[in-house]
Order: structure tokens, then sequence, then C-alpha cells
């Protein structure tokens, strides 16, 4: 059994053992392997990122066409048309959209015309019905329209060989309704990670189990595998494992055929039975950490067979701020995003906060708006342990590492808790 042994020292941590969160997230950005982008129908890419660039084949809309209900004439042989003395043209056919091919439009005639149908050859504008009379062998127009008045013409919208959307762009339902107006069928994008979750710890039990003497229900895995179907990745939950570095090494291995991550909880600390470092040593690369932040200091970082295997506290809260902080940007950088951060604001604090020394901390707030100005409202007990701080939260407010006591009203960066 592994000693359990103290160190004699004034202090848990002393200054010096600590690493930068930002320096931390750059070892973190290191195990990752580059993204792999495959070929996808376009109807199946609804928030994957867009690895290449893709030009139009074809102009949009591919015809001129009307943009009105109405008439379609010559311009010039209604050039004299107004309110007291409307022009009559005879009418010699009908355009529908998707119809058969209209009649030419000749001098002195036009054709009445659907929104969408080609406007008629001979015609070089269309008159709103709404600027007529009369619905048989002859129409009388009231306004005497411009040459291509409500006349879309052919690449109006997107020019043939136009830069239609730029790799790297994250494709919503706009962009796959615009690739597939311009016969767009499958483009490369990125593949969203399968992320194995694995809940670790001798005190763990299955969400819906009866609690024995010391033990706890397991938050950690269905909470990381939610954050990672919200991030856009494929959860794959596993656990939870007891403390048995047997145990936690064939729960790494039997998964890593399916993961392009692993994430794992509890196990990374300094106690008798946090074996994480040691397995993940015995199985591939390691480094263990102590960040400079809070919650979430110990932190273990790694890859197995090429597999990027992320070790975070165990307390629910340690391990909500870790993921926000590290996880996250790691799985947009896997997906080939290049805002691997949240959105921010600038909020007054609505209380004063105390941090602790050499660490970035993290505050779960609340933001409201007042008077034109968010103010972030901390949500009650900030302990690690206290899940109640995170689920009531908007935001994480950023205490730099220098600074230990902020008042009421000073200004602090938040980090918001939304999908974007």
């Amino acid at each position: 059994m592994t000693s359990f042994e103290g160190q004699g020292r004034s202090v848990v941590t002393d200054p010096s053992e600590l690493l930068p969160v930002d320096r931390y997230r750059e070892f973190v950005f290191r195990a990752l392997p580059r993204p792999q982008p495959i070929e996808l129908r376009v109807g199946d890419t609804l928030g994957l990122t867009l690895a290449d660039d893709v030009f139009a084949e074809e102009a949009l809309p591919a015809f001129a066409n009307s943009a009105m209900d109405g008439y379609a004439v010559r311009a010039a042989d209604v050039a004299a048309a107004d309110q007291d003395a409307p022009v009559e043209v005879q009418v010699v056919g009908e355009a529908a959209a998707g119809g058969s091919s209209p009649p030419h439009v000749g001098e002195g005639q036009a054709v009445r015309i659907m929104t969408g149908a080609p406007v008629p050859s001979g015609a070089d504008a269309v008159v709103p019905v709404e600027l007529t009379s009369g619905s048989g062998a002859t129409v009388a127009i009231y306004v005497a329209p411009s040459v291509g008045a409500n006349v879309r013409p052919v690449g109006d919208d997107v020019a043939r060989g136009q830069k239609l959307v730029s790799a790297g762009t994250r494709l919503g339902p706009a962009h796959i309704g615009l690739l597939t107006a311009i016969g767009a069928g499958v483009v490369r994008c990125f593949p969203a990670p399968r992320v194995v979750v694995i809940s670790t710890g001798d005190e763990l039990v299955s969400g819906q189990r009866d609690l024995g003497p010391g033990q706890i229900r397991d938050s950690n895995g269905p909470m990381l595998a939610a954050m990672v179907r919200q991030a856009g990745g494929a959860a794959y939950a596993v656990g939870p494992i007891r403390d048995d570095r047997g145990a936690l090494g064939a729960a790494i291995e039997e998964n890593l055929g399916h993961a392009d991550m692993v994430i794992m909880s509890g196990g990374v600390s300094a106690g008798a039975h946090d074996h994480v470092e040691d397995v993940l040593t015995q199985l591939g690369d390691v480094a263990k950490f102590k960040v400079a932040m809070r919650p979430g200091m110990p932190q273990v970082v790694g890859r197995v067979r090429g597999v990027p295997v992320l070790g975070l506290p165990g307390n629910p809260v340690s391990a909500f701020v870790s993921f926000e902080v590290f996880v996250r940007p790691a799985l947009r950088v896997l997906q080939g995003r290049r805002d691997l951060l949240r959105p921010m604001v600038t909020a007054a604090l609505s209380e004063a906060v105390v941090s602790a020394e050499h660490k970035r901390t993290y505050l779960r707030v609340r933001l409201s708006r007042q008077e034109g100005h968010w103010v972030a409202t901390p949500t009650g007990h900030q302990g690690s342990h206290a899940i109640t701080s995170i689920a009531d939260a908007d935001g994480l407010a950023e205490v730099p590492e220098d600074v230990t006591k902020l008042d009421a009203g000073e200004p602090v960066r938040v980090h918001l808790l939304i999908e974007v």
C-alpha cells in the first residue's frame, strides 16, 4: 500500500508549486491530436465546423425571376403610365413558379407572372398586381416601372465562383439552407469529438441506488457527460469505477478504441487512494500539476496511445469549473473551432468578495441588468462541494491571482455559461 505522509510544512501549497491557468491550458492543447475532417452530407452538419472554403458552382438565382405577383412588361411600352392615365396592354399568357416556359413579351404585351417565376423573354420589368386593374385579355398599368423593377437578375444573391462560406465557420441552419440552395451535396467538416467520461471513487454509487454508509451518488459522471454534449461532443459515460489501479487501467484501455478524448474525475489529488496519475503513467505519458486556480487546483494531463486524457478533481464544483476552463476549449480545438473561450462581459460585484492568494478564483455568479450595466451576485456558498453554486450560476466571475479582495461595485470579468 502507498504510504500517506505529510511534509511538515506551514502551508498546504507553496506558491512556487503553482502553474498559471493559461500555461496549463497550453499543456492541455499540446496533448491534443490534430483534428481530422470528414465528408458529410450538408443536412448532417448542423453545429459542425467547416474544414474548407466552399465556392458556389452555380449562380443564385440561376435565372431572372419575379420578386412580385404582377405583370411582366417592357418598361418602354408603359413609360407614360400614371394614376390618371393608365396604359393598357394585351395579356398574352401566364408565368408561374416551376411552370413551363412563358410566352415572349412583344410590343404592347404583358404576361401575368407569379413571385419566383422566370421573367419572360422580351420583358424587362414587373409591375405589381396592386398597381394594375383588369384581369382579362388586357390589363391597365397605373405606374411607369423602371427597367429591372421587381426583377431578380441571375446571380443577384450568389455569383458563380463566389466564396460562399469560409473554412472555420460553425454551420447553422441558414448555412445549411444556403449550401443546399447552390447544390452543395456534401462538405468536409470536423466531426463531433467522442469523449469517454470516467468517474472514479470507492464512495460513489449510481444515481438511483440506495446509499450505504459513507457513500454518495455519482453526480460528476452525468454532469460532465451533459457538458460534453452541450459543447458539441458525443459523450460515453463509464463508471463509477472504484479506486483500484487494475479497475482504473481496465476502464481506460477498454474505452480507448472509441475515444477522441478521455475525461476522468476524482483520484488526482494527494490521497492514499488517488491512483489516476500512477495508472496513466503505466499506460502512457502523463503530467500532474497544481494549477493556480480555485476551485480545481489538482490537474492531470496525458496521452494514452495517442488519445488525450484529462484528470479533473472529484469535487463537483471543481470538476465543473475545470471543464469550463480547460476541457471545453480543448473540445473546441478538436472541433476545428477558432472561438475557444466562452463570451465574456464585465460586471460590477454586488457585494465584497475575498479570493485565495496566488490563485485565480472563479466565483459562481448570477447576472442581472441594473441601470444599463451588468451586476454579478455570488450564488451563495462557494465551496467546491456546493453543487447549488453552479446550478444557480449564469457565469464564472474571474478574480485575478494578484487580487485577494474586491469591494462591492468593483468590476470583474464574467465568463458566460451560455452555449454559442
